[in-house]
């Protein structure tokens, strides 16, 4: 062999396969944190921030959504807060966080969750004896748990039979949180159906008798 040839090396001496671990899977972003509440009890602590709340009420009387005298009884509505407000609430929020989940729902899941979700706590209410908090838990709420996009908002149903003022104000608090506009606004980008189930659900409010006495 010349003396100038290079050295090959022995191919006997190489691994057939190289040990060196090699990814070929792309790089995959961190997700971006999501301003939105994810669970059940930061849902509960963001439907209940009294200085965000009087914020969506001035938000909404400065856009035209609602007069001044609306804006007045909604105000009201924050003094006058129930054990049964806070109780549907509670289950409002249990819903959004199952919307809220990381883990993305396929549609009948979402809608199988909410009803299951209604239904157990009904009967779990009967059981108990709470007959006031079982009624919570009513058909209607039911049935529109169970409809795509508007069943997260079915516990509003409850809250308006408890509280109109109540219902209109949280359902808007909820759309500020969520989206930064007014649920009108929201809605007007939805199909018709679930437009007419979410407004017939929130309602307009309430004239100052029908108003619900604290306890």
């Amino acid at each position: 062999m010349p003396a100038n040839h290079p050295q090959l090396a022995d191919p006997r001496s190489q691994p057939l396969l190289s040990t060196k671990r090699t990814s070929y899977c792309p790089a995959v972003p961190e997700e971006p944190q999501d301003a939105a509440p994810r669970s059940a009890n930061t849902i509960y602590n963001a439907l209940r921030d009294e200085e965000q709340l009087r914020r969506t009420i001035d938000r909404l009387s400065a856009s035209g959504v609602i007069d001044q005298a609306q804006a007045e009884r909604l105000r009201d509505c924050l003094d006058r807060v129930t054990a049964m407000t806070t109780y549907i609430l509670g289950n409002l929020a249990a819903h959004l966080a199952i919307g809220a989940s990381k883990v993305i729902l396929p549609l009948p899941i979402g809608a199988f969750l909410r009803g299951s979700w209604v239904a157990g706590a009904r009967a779990s209410e009967t059981l108990r004896g709470r007959t006031d908090r079982a009624q919570v838990h009513s058909l209607p709420v039911f049935l529109v748990s169970i409809v795509p996009a508007a069943g997260y908002l079915a516990y509003v149903v409850a809250l308006r039979r408890h509280d109109p003022d109540a219902a209109l104000l949280y359902a808007n608090h909820l759309s500020f949180l969520r989206y930064d506009q007014p649920l009108d606004t929201v809605l007007a980008t939805k199909p018709a159906f679930i437009r007419r189930i979410v407004q017939r659900a929130v309602g307009s409010g309430s004239a100052p008798s029908a108003r619900p006495k604290a306890r």
